[in-house]
C-alpha cells in the first residue's frame, strides 16, 4: 500500500469534528464533492470503508473510530510544523545586500528573485549593479553572483556552472551577411580601440568592427536592433525571439558562475535561506546560461517573458 496522504485524511478529520460533509467542505473551503471524492480514494487505497453513508449522513465505521487517535495526532504534527516555520520566518527579516552585474539580473536573478520576496516579505533586497568585485569582507555586500574563474579569499561560495557565449545577429543581418559579407558590421568592447576580439580574428577577419560599447546591456540593445553581429553570453542571446546564432560557430566557454558570502555571514539565517534558495533556482537555468538551449524563446509560451528578458509581442 502506498504511504497515506494526510490531506486525505484531514478530510475525515473535518467531517468528523464538523458532522457532516456539507459541513466540513465549509470549514474546509472546497465544494462538498471534493470532501467525498477524497475520502472515497483513501478507502480505496485503504480497503476498507471508514464512514457508512446513509439519507441521514455519514456515520465513522469502528475501523475509522479506531484511525482517529492517529489521524488526531497527525494532524497535531502537522500543526506542530507549520508553527515551527511561522516561527522561523518571523525571524527572517531585516536587508540583504546584493550586487552582481546588470545583465545577470535581467537575464537570470531577476525572476527568482520576485519569487523570493514573495515568500519572504520582511526580508527587503538592496540590489547593487556593479561590474567590479565589491568587498564581500568589509561588507560592502552580502551575497555576490559573479563570472570569475578565482574567488576572493575569505569567501565561502558555490560554483553552480560555466558562462558560455556565441555569436549572435537578427535574422536580417543574417540573410544580408549571406548577399553581401562585407555589407555587415560587428559590435563588441572598447578595449583598447584599436585591436579586433578574438572572436572576430576567428571567423570575420574581413569585417568592420563598427560599434564599440563599454556596456553590456547596449552590445546586447544594439544587436538585437539590428545593428550588426556581436559576441553575447547565451543566457541572453538564446532567450531573444529576435536573435539567431552564426550558423557554423561553436560556443565558447565563459567564466565559472559562483555564489559568494563572506564567511563570516555563513550562520545568518536569512543569507543562508536566500543564498541556497537563489542556487535552487540558478540550478534549474544552468542549461541556457551554459548554451544547452539554442531558441530557448520558442519553448516559452506566447505573450509570455521571453526568457526572463523581454516581452514577446507576437501578432
Amino acid at each position: 500500500m502506498q504511504n497515506l496522504d494526510w490531506n486525505d485524511l484531514s478530510y475525515c478529520l473535518a467531517i468528523v469534528d464538523e458532522g457532516s460533509v456539507t459541513a466540513a467542505a465549509k470549514k474546509l473551503g472546497v465544494n462538498h464533492t471534493t470532501v467525498s471524492r477524497r475520502v472515497t480514494a483513501l478507502e480505496a487505497q485503504l480497503g476498507a470503508p471508514l464512514f457508512d453513508r446513509s439519507n441521514s449522513g455519514w456515520l465513522i465505521t469502528p475501523l475509522g473510530e479506531s484511525i482517529l487517535p492517529e489521524a488526531i495526532q497527525m494532524r497535531e504534527s502537522a500543526q506542530a510544523i507549520s508553527r515551527l516555520v511561522t516561527a522561523d520566518r518571523k525571524e527572517l527579516s531585516g536587508v540583504i545586500r546584493v550586487t552582481t552585474i546588470d545583465t545577470f539580473m535581467q537575464g537570470a536573478i531577476g525572476p527568482a528573485l520576485q519569487d523570493f520576496t514573495r515568500q519572504y516579505p520582511d526580508i527587503d533586497i538592496e540590489l547593487i549593479l556593479a561590474d567590479e568585485v565589491l568587498d564581500l569582507a568589509n561588507h560592502d555586500a552580502d551575497i555576490a553572483f559573479r563570472g570569475t574563474d578565482s574567488p576572493p579569499p575569505n569567501v565561502v561560495g558555490t560554483r553552480l556552472g560555466q558562462f558560455a557565449t556565441c555569436v549572435y545577429c537578427t535574422p536580417a543581418i543574417y540573410e544580408q551577411f549571406q548577399q553581401d559579407p562585407t555589407s555587415v558590421s560587428c559590435i563588441s568592447w572598447r578595449g583598447d580601440g584599436k585591436s579586433l576580439p578574438d572572436w572576430m580574428n576567428q571567423y570575420f577577419p574581413g569585417l568592420r568592427l563598427r560599434y564599440r560599447v563599454s556596456s553590456m546591456n547596449i552590445l546586447y540593445d544594439l544587436t538585437r536592433q539590428g545593428f550588426g553581429i556581436a559576441q553575447l553570453p547565451c543566457g541572453l542571446g538564446d532567450a531573444s525571439h529576435r536573435l539567431m546564432r552564426m550558423p557554423g560557430i561553436p560556443v565558447g566557454k565563459g567564466p565559472g558562475l559562483w555564489v559568494l558570502s563572506h564567511i563570516d555571514l555563513r550562520t545568518t539565517a536569512r543569507i543562508r535561506i536566500f543564498r541556497d534558495f537563489m542556487i535552487e533556482a540558478l540550478e534549474k537555468r544552468m542549461p541556457l546560461l551554459e548554451g544547452k538551449r539554442e531558441g530557448y524563446w520558442k519553448s516559452q509560451p506566447k505573450y509570455a517573458v521571453d526568457a526572463l528578458t523581454e516581452t514577446i509581442d507576437i501578432p
